[in-house]
């Protein structure tokens, strides 16, 4: 039929019932019965239509994997705009688009696409039949008091579904019979067969044993809850109504939206309402009528609110950028101090930025003045969520938890990126989550594994927390181990790539996580020549920085002021140095924590007050000139997994003491310096007086080591960080594709 007349005559048909209706009650009636009493129950009504959305989503989704990689954010808003031109348009347009959308987007065949749609639906009208038969079985009983009528709008659920399955399995019989040729137009007779080839072809492909269960276990727990969503419709208009009895008249009243209906259902749900509470409840004629307005405005605003929205979700055709894709968003887990994670993100934002990409970073927190605030300003990072005001009580905390759970509700922000990065956690966590609603490829990059999960030895002996923030994280992500380490393993295990810092703790994670990952160490700037500066220059005279005067040769130490970095080893080795060396000092520049007194006070029981150096906060181009002049650098920390200022030391031409275990054994290379027996104070000791007894041995190892450097270049970590991104964003569009094509 015409679409045009179909439309007008459903129209039409509304239109008299409305008509019909009104002539049973009396507007005023109406009106005064529609009135909310508790808004409390209409916000919960409100709240548990997005869920059960969601769920129906979900479900819809499971169905459509198999054909493309169509995201749960995607699936949603072709589910609510689909519903909303059903609603506004109900000759079923909202399912033809759902079919054009997805072929638009993910080349899924209308056929396809039209079993999907087909089998989503069928999944609730079997429910309904299920439930309604169910509950006539022991309302025979007598076991419980069920809504009259319960028997007719059962058997009509079960006719319904077996016309749907009836079609589905004779369909193309009953089309190329003779009496069906006879009596059916020729292009009725067509689309019928063609639908039902459609469903059981689609059927065939999608449905497994694990499936069904899936299936029916969403579509239960939809109908459950949009059942008991119902009986907070008589709470709203304060009813009193047996909470069973309100429950098992709901499924009775979704059969009206079977019928034929005008725009908006207008007519149809108030004629089927006004029978259901009136007839099956025993609810006066007033009272139904009021109740069933009330619910027709809930439902109406639902589905206009949520539909237009999801309009702006949907997404247009996929197309492919020229020169691949260009589109980047990086994830990290904050930027609250100058640490070596936080470097590797800023140094990959602007080296992809300076190849061309467009690169958006994002964190859960910033704060500008305590991380690299010479450089974070180029990076121009946004926050997933707005801040909270930096009064708030345990800030930082809250902010990076709200930003893990609240992923599904700003997923919408990387619908048009081409590929996300992910560094660390939570960062992969929530590219998981956006990964896995926008259909949008994710690599990980991971410095070390999940240390609240799995603690080094170092962290059980001298603890990581730093601040009130990580100590309320750490007691949260304590009490809910199991979980955490869950979507830890998830989000890192499903990651389209795995890349990690270095072949040291890339061991690590890959026995951790049981997955191949990517060398893709940290790396420097290193000059085409210059360094290291000429000997006199590094032992000879002094400088002035923050207010303290520097001699030279210094010793430099830099790293975050953190108990596991163990600044008292360095601290201590000075005692030996100084008795050969008496005029050299230890420099070590950086913000204070709360263990910067601990070593101090060390520092002050060894007698080495002029001997030790704290400079406090620097910027970086005082950090440079720091390495640039240092006569040693040294590396006190014993278990860390790669350590940033030895190559950064290196890229100046500065020899390195370490420890002969952890990341230096990777980033210390033969002859750039020297590596200690593990933990003996005295090895690591007489390294750095054979480096300041001998300046022109100093000079050719601070030679080596700036050669050595150059394996960590900077543009070799964007190389491989590039190479991902464009591996996993083309594969996905080949997958896309692909599955098009089948």
């Amino acid at each position: 039929m015409n679409r045009r007349l179909r439309l007008a005559l459903q129209t039409a048909f509304g239109v008299a019932l409305l008509v019909l209706w009104l002539r049973t009650v009396s507007l005023p009636e109406i009106l005064s019965h529609a009135r909310v009493h508790s808004w409390w129950a209409v916000a919960l009504m409100i709240v548990l239509f997005l869920i059960t959305s969601a769920i129906r989503a979900r479900r819809w989704l499971l169905l459509l994997r198999p054909l493309a990689p169509v995201g749960m954010v995607r699936a949603f808003a072709m589910n609510a705009a689909g519903g909303l031109l059903n609603y506004v348009m109900p000759i079923r347009t909202g399912d033809a688009a759902r079919a054009w959308w997805l072929w638009r987007r993910h080349r899924i065949p209308a056929g396809s696409a039209l079993a999907t749609i087909v089998i989503d639906k069928a999944c609730d009208l079997a429910a309904v039949a299920v439930f309604l038969a169910a509950l006539e079985v022991v309302a025979l009983t007598g076991a419980v008091h069920t809504p009259r009528g319960l028997a007719g709008a059962a058997l009509l659920a079960i006719a319904l579904l077996a016309a749907v399955l009836g079609t589905a399995l004779a369909g193309p019989r009953i089309a190329r019979s003779g009496l069906a040729r006879r009596l059916l137009p020729a292009r009725f007779a067509s689309g019928l067969a063609g639908q039902a080839f459609a469903f059981r072809a689609g059927a065939r492909g999608l449905w497994t044993p694990e499936l069904a269960v899936r299936l029916a276990g969403l579509t239960v727990l939809a109908l459950v809850i949009d059942s008991f969503n119902f009986t907070l419709l008589f709470t709203a208009v304060a009813i009193d109504v047996p909470l069973f009895k309100a429950m098992a008249a709901y499924p009775a009243l979704l059969l009206s939206f079977a019928v034929p209906a005008g725009p908006g259902y207008l007519g149809n749900l108030e004629v089927a309402g006004s029978l259901v509470l009136g007839g099956g409840l025993g609810l006066a004629s007033g009272v139904a009528a009021g109740a069933i307005v009330l619910y027709h405005a809930i439902t109406a605003a639902n589905a206009l609110a949520l539909g237009a929205l999801s309009f702006f979700l949907v997404g247009g055709r996929r197309r492919a950028r020229a020169g691949g894709p260009r589109r980047i968003a990086i994830f990290h887990c904050g930027f609250t101090y100058s640490g070596g994670g936080e470097r590797i993100v800023i140094e990959e934002v602007l080296g992809l930025r300076r190849r061309g990409y467009e690169v958006e970073c994002y964190a859960p927190t910033v704060d500008p003045a305590r991380c690299y605030p010479d450089l974070i300003g180029e990076v121009r990072v946004r926050t997933f969520l707005p801040q909270l005001p930096r009064w708030f009580p345990f800030r930082e905390a809250m902010q990076m938890a709200a930003t893990s759970l609240l992923m599904p509700l700003y997923a919408w922000r990387f619908r048009g990126v081409d590929a996300i990065v992910g560094c660390n956690q939570p960062s992969a966590w929530i590219a998981w989550w956006a990964a896995r609603l926008m259909d949008v490829p994710y690599v990980v990059y991971l410095n070390q594994p999940n240390r609240l999960v799995y603690p080094r030895s170092i962290d059980r002996q001298t603890g990581w927390v730093s601040n009130a923030d990580y100590r309320l994280l750490a007691a949260v992500v304590v009490r809910a181990t199991r979980f955490v380490a869950w979507a830890d393993r998830r989000s890192i295990q499903e990651a389209d790539q795995l890349l990690v810092n270095g072949n040291y703790i890339g061991d690590i994670i890959r026995k951790t996580y049981l997955r191949d990952a990517v060398d893709c160490p940290a790396g420097c700037h290193v000059a085409a020549s210059g360094f290291p500066l000429p000997v006199e220059s590094r032992f000879a005279g002094g400088v002035t920085m923050n207010g303290y005067p520097i001699r030279r040769p210094y010793v430099l130490l830099t790293n975050r002021h953190y108990p596991q970095k163990r600044f008292d080893l360095a601290i201590r080795a000075m005692v030996e140095v100084r008795k050969r060396h008496p005029r050299v000092q230890l420099v070590i520049p950086g913000p204070a924590t709360s263990h910067t007194a601990v070593w101090k006070a060390l520092v002050t029981e060894l007698g080495l007050d002029d001997a030790v150096r704290f400079l406090g906060p620097i910027t970086e181009d005082e950090l440079q000139a720091l390495y640039e002049g240092a006569a040693v650098y040294v590396y006190p920390a014993p278990e860390e997994d790669f350590g940033m200022g030895v190559i950064e030391s290196m890229a100046k031409g500065v020899p390195v003491v370490a420890w002969s275990q952890a990341g230096p054994t990777v980033t210390v290379g033969p002859g750039t310096g020297h590596l200690a027996e593990p933990l003996d104070v005295n090895d690591y000791a007489a390294g750095i007086n054979r480096l300041l007894d001998d300046r022109r041995e100093n000079q050719v190892t601070g030679e080596r080591a700036f050669e050595w450097a150059r394996r960590f270049d900077w543009e070799r970590h964007i190389d491989t960080m590039e190479n991902a991104v464009l591996d996993v964003a083309r594969a996905h569009e080949q997958i896309a594709m692909e599955a098009a094509t089948a």
